[in-house]
């Protein structure tokens, strides 16, 4: 089934402001998540080039949502820090904490806007101003992935951010990072942007499945990868160990000798290296799972392209397909292969992590990513992720 934006009311009249208030309010929300991605997150503001024009804005909105609550609850079980003081007297007070009621605030924002998306007043964050500006012009959301996506991240935090195995990350990715390729997916099928790729995927449900499930796995390589980066970050300013535990313990590896390298309580060299080796083991046995998501991806695209193959010469007399199918790129269209590019980064980071032994502390892996604007034009123009 295509993914379609669903209305939380009935049929409206239209209503398109153009006066120069909301021309003025929508550029600056433009200016402010542009500037936040180019330098919290800039694999997305570089991607985001890919996107076509009239969609851009929303991609945006949604990589710099994916941000903005990862943000919450940056106290994590710091317990000296001022976020998690505030958390835990307000819990012991109101019986809430501070990030339920961040989660809380998006959840009620995400149904504002999906209900007055004709709404010209400003709402204050630019996040939700493009996403409704996105549902003014009739373009694909989904807020069902939204709020999937919220609830996966809440549990995560409410539950300590423990993963007991690698597939423990995955359903964790699937919840997250998959949620946010779906809504890239159904973004770029609106209608008034992809109506020949709307139509390829309406004669084949099988071709349907699998763009879904590129999107899915993904997801779930993305989420692998982030918590292995992340490891030093978690251990280091949030006291707590992302690595999956039956992992730790096949390597007898405990989370308090992670914790106190990243922390640096630990002089002794020896110590130091043992530590090291072993994590090496859990960080090898997690990155290969995560390789092994990014090749099935690229399996189903492979089958993906020479399916559409298949179905342009099962329908010659379709005449949006066959003039539209003249300009698509190595026979997949721009609409269909560009959401999956937010592989790259992953997979690059996979590589580099194979290339330095899986040595999560190497000093090359601290370095940033040079390599994303040349891999992902070479991606877009051969098809590949």
């Amino acid at each position: 089934m295509l993914r379609r934006r669903i209305l939380l009311q009935g049929s409206v009249n239209r209503f398109y402001s153009t006066g120069n208030n909301y021309e003025l309010l929508l550029h600056n929300a433009q200016e402010n998540i542009n500037q936040l991605l180019e330098k919290n997150d800039r694999s997305s503001y570089i991607l985001a080039q890919y996107i076509p024009e009239p969609t851009r804005n929303a991609f945006l909105a949604i990589r710099a949502f994916n941000l903005e609550i990862n943000k919450i609850n940056v106290g994590g079980k710091n317990m000296g820090s001022i976020a998690s003081k505030a958390s835990i007297q307000m819990s012991n007070r109101l019986g809430v904490s501070t990030s339920d009621l961040k989660f809380k605030f998006w959840q009620d924002l995400l149904n504002k806007i999906f209900i007055e998306y004709n709404d010209d007043k400003d709402i204050g964050e630019p996040i939700a101003i493009l996403l409704r500006d996105a549902l003014r012009n009739d373009l694909n959301l989904d807020i069902t992935y939204f709020n999937q996506f919220l609830s996966t991240r809440q549990h995560f935090l409410k539950t300590g951010g423990n993963f007991n195995s690698v597939n423990d990350i995955c359903s964790y990715g699937e919840g997250t990072y998959s949620q946010l390729n779906y809504l890239t997916q159904g973004l770029l099928l609106s209608p008034s942007i992809s109506p020949s790729a709307i139509k390829l995927l309406e004669y084949s449900p099988d071709l349907q499945s699998k763009i879904s499930d590129i999107a899915a796995h993904i997801g779930q390589a993305t989420a692998i990868g982030s918590m292995i980066l992340g490891l030093n970050y978690y251990a280091s300013k949030r006291n707590q160990i992302i690595l999956p535990i039956d992992l730790m313990t096949k390597f007898e590896l405990s989370q308090e000798s992670v914790l106190r390298l990243c922390q640096g309580h630990i002089q002794d060299k020896q110590q130091q290296q043992d530590i090291r080796e072993k994590l090496k083991n859990v960080v090898y046995e997690t990155a290969i799972v995560a390789n092994d998501h990014i090749l099935t991806a690229r399996d189903k695209l492979l089958k993906s392209k020479n399916e559409i193959k298949e179905i342009l010469n099962q329908h010659p007399n379709d005449q949006l397909l066959i003039k539209s199918s003249k300009k698509w790129r190595k026979n997949i269209p721009d609409v269909i292969f560009t959401p999956f590019m937010v592989s790259i980064p992953t997979t690059l980071y996979l590589n580099k992590l194979e290339k330095y032994d899986f040595d999560v502390f190497h000093q090359k892996l601290q370095q940033k990513e040079w390599r994303l604007p040349w891999t992902s034009f070479k991606s877009y123009y051969q098809r590949s992720i």
